[in-house]
């Protein structure tokens, strides 16, 4: 499925001194207002120096550097530079000259990193001096872009604890779209790479003991690999700085002044922590006490305490220090004696996905500017070209502004399905370990979802949420401005220029009116606001804060509002049938739970914002008014789906009594002669004891998503026998093993009663109702069944016929995977969606180790208030609607459950005809000759610039290493 290569491979022309000043690691900071700086620590960790000068941090910018200059011209612009800097160094001290010979000989040029600032200068200069007349010049001049060295490809993989093969396997999907850019003109150095990991403490960097995991973990890869052959020694590795941060962190833990309250009161424990740190805390003893420093000082009491707030002091400063600044490396993969960048982003404090695109599209986008941007998940593997073809599509198109692929599952040997024993009972161990895998049902989801929902949505021009996993975007999108206005404002603005150019005329004094005009211009002004902004507040402001928790859930699915941003900027998204991305599945059902409870949290509560917002937003965009129009169609079926979702407990009791009343009835009724009395009374308790039952373990599920609460979980404590560790796993099996039981019970509850009605449709339907009913005039209710059934069958199937002839892998894959599916799908609606409303409190990512709430600080008080608030009245909805319906069918109004069933039915199927229709519109606008597959096979038919690209990509490269040579440095 993908090429085996190393990360980051090199080859090294020169000696390791060379590979070092081109490949120097380098410590960045933010800037919240955009770009990057370089921080350099002059005096970290030197007991020689004063204590007071620990962590002296300097800030310096990125310097471009041109890479074609000739060494003559470089060496005389450098010792030009030298002389003139260092006229006044014999006045300074000794310090001050440490830091002015740090700042000339390190801070000349900042490596690869230069040489990519500076292409990205000139192309903003060319840009500036060529504007496009139309919009026919601009294609052209994004086509001429190709000839520069300037970035067209920004790719941004972002990871948390995945081990190193995981890694691997990204960078070697993007490789594998390299011959194709290469062809349309796009040289690997035109493609950079940025990985980011969230918080450095948090790499993974797990060996047991008998060192089985070693291949997996980060840190020896970089100390065998990127530190051996780019030259990285000391306090420039990763090694040195993964560890300081630990130690410091420890420290901050440990001495914290609740603690050392504590080590006051114990003497015995202060000594032993004492000589577990005492290389660290006797330098500082000996500096606190200066030239009265005494041997026998070093056990006083005092003196190791004062020792102990010192180096809580030093270790908050130096975290605090590194809040906004991460660890890069700066590597390259090798591609046919071309260069393709990559930065090993290690961020130093954890700050979740979106402070890592925080640092993507704020700091590397903004030195960098690239064309587009892609964003994926570690682990991802595009298949061959598939980036390419997300890239392309948007060249071929201006107005498009955003794209996503088509996600498959990673296909693996076996089943390999992670599912612990001690979380199952005895049946739903049988059933998930053994008949139905959950992988396979994600699968079937994926494929079923993106056959329909996207295509679908891609008719519209509006892609509801372009997922994080494998998604790219036109970074002008990101660039521009958003302006908010309204038509009362605009109608203002008119009239007070009038009365402006009136007050002119007549020369007459400024009035109120003309202040208030002032002031309008001004208020427009303040509405305008960077996308970006929006999208990424809550991880630009330290101390942001929530106004709802409707807000903090928002977050947690923040692409949907930003799709509405880029659609308002009048731009389209689109889905790319053909653009395949790998991409791995939960492994548990647990571990599906917990991402899913973010999924529906967040998608429920950013469809609310943006269902009360798009009005607003949408007037200020220049779409046309058919585009305006599907748009809010869009947004319309987004609505009914979310009720839907909102009441299905509902439809599912109905659902189940009428099946039950069925089977009861089947019995005879009251008016039959041979009627039993008795056995009416026997099949109404069956009736009320099975929905009974299925009250009851719906109501279980709510009382077990309410209780269980990871954060507490988390700050569980130990006991004397057992460790916090294992009290955690009984609390977990304890809750897991419920949750397996109640979603077994419900789903065998629900595959019962959609067996029955499927019994029932093809008794009533196929065997009752005559080829002669059903073509005359319908008089029965089995002829509108049989005709709502055919056109909701026949419309959903288009688009899966069309995709068996362009895709049949796909569709094979639902087939196969269809019964995994089924299965689960009770699972779905009942666990998923009670657990996830329960739990509309908890802010944590879910999944691949975030568990803890990041966010404690950022959201009010009465969160928990609000949350029960929410629970009851989807409770308290749900058992009125399900009252009222049950009630009425109760009436023995003869025509009633038909008339529901067929009410429900014509809904379904104008919704699946809706859809079905319009995926299959999108598939055949896709596909057809002059769609957008073929528009964009025409952009690049008749190009082949592979020779001159390599060319191009190779002279980049000799004039990278050239340029980096021993000699350029003073």
């Amino acid at each position: 499925m993908y090429i085996s290569t190393q990360i980051g491979r090199c080859i090294v022309e020169e000696l390791d001194l060379k590979n070092r000043m081109l490949y120097k690691t380098l410590e960045l900071e933010l800037q919240y207002e955009g770009g990057l700086k370089v921080v350099k620590n002059t005096f970290q960790n030197d007991q020689q120096y004063n204590l007071k000068t620990f962590d002296l941090r300097k800030r310096f910018n990125l310097i471009p550097k041109n890479i074609f200059q000739s060494n003559q011209q470089i060496q005389k612009i450098e010792r030009r530079q030298n002389q003139e800097a260092s006229r006044n160094f014999r006045s300074m001290n000794f310090t001050q000259q440490i830091i002015e010979y740090e700042e000339i000989n390190d801070h000349t040029h900042n490596g690869l990193l230069s040489a990519l600032i500076y292409e990205s200068k000139q192309k903003e200069i060319a840009q500036s001096q060529q504007q496009p007349q139309n919009s026919q010049d601009q294609n052209q001049i994004i086509f001429q872009d190709n000839s520069v060295n300037a970035m067209k490809l920004l790719v941004c993989i972002t990871m948390f604890r995945e081990p190193l093969t995981q890694l691997q396997k990204s960078i070697d999907g993007v490789v594998q779209s390299l011959d194709a850019f290469m062809k349309y003109g796009i040289a690997p150095h035109q493609i950079g790479v940025c990985v980011f990991f969230d918080g450095i403490e948090n790499i993974h960097n797990v060996i047991d003991e008998n060192g089985a995991a070693y291949h997996e973990n980060i840190i020896p890869y970089f100390k065998s690999h990127l530190d051996e052959e780019y030259g990285i020694k000391d306090k420039k590795t990763l090694d040195y700085q993964y560890w300081e941060y630990k130690k410091h962190k420890k420290f901050f833990n440990d001495y914290n002044p609740e603690s050392i309250i504590n080590l006051r009161k114990n003497k015995e424990l202060l000594l032993k922590k004492y000589k577990k740190y005492k290389d660290s805390l006797l330098p500082i003893m000996k500096a606190q006490k200066g030239s009265q420093w005494l041997p026998q000082d070093e056990w006083v009491e005092t003196n190791i305490i004062q020792a102990m707030i010192r180096q809580y002091e030093l270790s908050k400063q130096y975290i605090q220090d590194r809040e906004n600044t991460a660890w890069v490396y700066q590597g390259r993969h090798v591609h046919k004696e071309c260069t393709m960048p990559i930065f090993y982003v290690f961020k130093f404090k954890n700050g979740s996905k979106l402070s890592s695109h925080l640092w993507f599209f704020k700091g590397f986008c903004e030195e960098l500017k690239p064309d587009y941007c892609l964003l994926m998940d570690c682990g991802a593997v595009p298949a061959k070209n598939s980036i390419f073809r997300l890239i392309c599509t948007m060249e071929a198109d201006p107005k498009i502004g955003g794209v996503c692929g088509n996600m498959r599952i990673e296909e693996e040997i076996g089943n390999n399905d992670i599912q612990n024993d001690q979380q199952m009972d005895i049946l739903s161990k049988i059933l998930n370990k053994h008949f139905f895998s959950i992988k396979k049902c994600q699968q079937c989801e994926y494929d079923i979802g993106h056959t329909l929902d996207k295509n679908y949505e891609s008719a519209l021009n509006y892609i509801h949420v372009l997922p994080g996993a494998f998604s790219a975007y036109r970074y002008k999108a990101f660039s521009q401005h958003y302006v908010r206005r309204s038509k009362q404002r605009d109608q203002i603005r008119i009239h007070l220029q009038d009365l402006q150019r009136n007050t002119s005329d007549n020369q007459q004094e400024p009035n109120n009116d003309i202040e208030n005009y002032q002031s309008c211009q001004n208020l427009n002004t303040q509405t305008k606001y960077n996308i970006l902004n929006f999208y990424l507040r809550q991880v630009m402001e330290s101390n942001y804060q929530y106004s709802s928790i409707t807000e903090a859930n928002m977050f947690l699915a923040e692409d949907r509002v930003l799709c509405l941003l880029l659609f308002c900027q009048d731009f389209y998204l689109k889905y790319i049938p053909d653009a395949i991305v790998y991409v791995d599945a939960c492994q548990s059902l647990i571990d599906l739970l917990f991402q899913r409870r973010r999924w529906i949290n967040g998608s429920w509560f950013a469809l609310n914002y943006v269902q009360e917002t798009y009005h607003e937003k949408l007037e200020d965009s220049s779409h046309t008014w058919e585009a305006k129009q599907l748009f809010k169609f869009s947004i319309i079926c987004a609505g009914l789906n979310q009720l839907q979702q909102y009441f299905f407990q509902s439809f599912q009791i109905v659902w189940l009594y009428m099946i039950l009343q069925a089977v009861v009835n089947s019995n005879g009724t009251m008016k039959d002669q041979n009627y039993n009395h008795l056995q009416e009374s026997t099949d109404n308790i069956i009736v009320s004891v099975i929905l009974g039952i299925y009250i009851f373990l719906v109501l279980m599920l709510v009382y077990l998503s309410l209780t269980f609460d990871q954060q507490i979980l988390n700050n569980l404590n130990g006991s004397r026998d057992e460790s916090k560790k294992q009290i955690q796993e009984k609390v977990k099996n304890y809750y897991y093993s419920r949750y397996y039981f109640v979603s077994t019970i419900l789903g065998l509850m629900s595959l019962a009663t959609v067996a029955y009605t499927i019994y029932l449709l093809i008794q009533q339907i196929i065997l009752e109702l005559t080829f002669a009913q059903f073509v005359e005039v319908p008089n029965v209710p089995q002829s509108y069944y049989s005709l709502l059934i055919v056109i909701n069958f026949g419309i959903l199937g288009l688009p899966f016929l069309f995709t068996l002839v362009t895709q049949p892998s796909i569709i094979l894959s639902v087939v196969v995977n269809a019964i995994h599916y089924f299965y689960y799908q009770p699972t779905y609606t009942h666990l998923f969606i009670t657990y996830a409303f329960c739990r509309i409190d908890d802010l944590s990512w879910g999944t691949k180790g975030l568990t803890e709430d990041n966010s404690q600080n950022k959201v009010f008080t009465d969160k928990i208030y609000k949350k029960y608030l929410f629970v009851i009245k989807w409770i308290l909805l749900n058992c009125i609607l399900s009252g009222i319906l049950i009630l009425l069918l109760k009436m023995d109004i003869s025509i009633l459950p038909s008339f529901l069933i067929l009410f429900v039915s014509v809904i379904l199927t104008v919704i699946s005809i809706l859809k079905g229709f319009l995926a299959i519109v999108h598939l055949i606008q896709f596909y057809m000759p002059s769609g957008t597959k073929d528009k964009r096979e025409k952009l690049i038919k008749n190009i082949d610039k592979r020779k001159d690209t390599l060319e191009r990509g190779k002279t980049f490269n000799i004039n990278l290493q050239n340029f980096f040579k021993p000699q350029n440095v003073k």
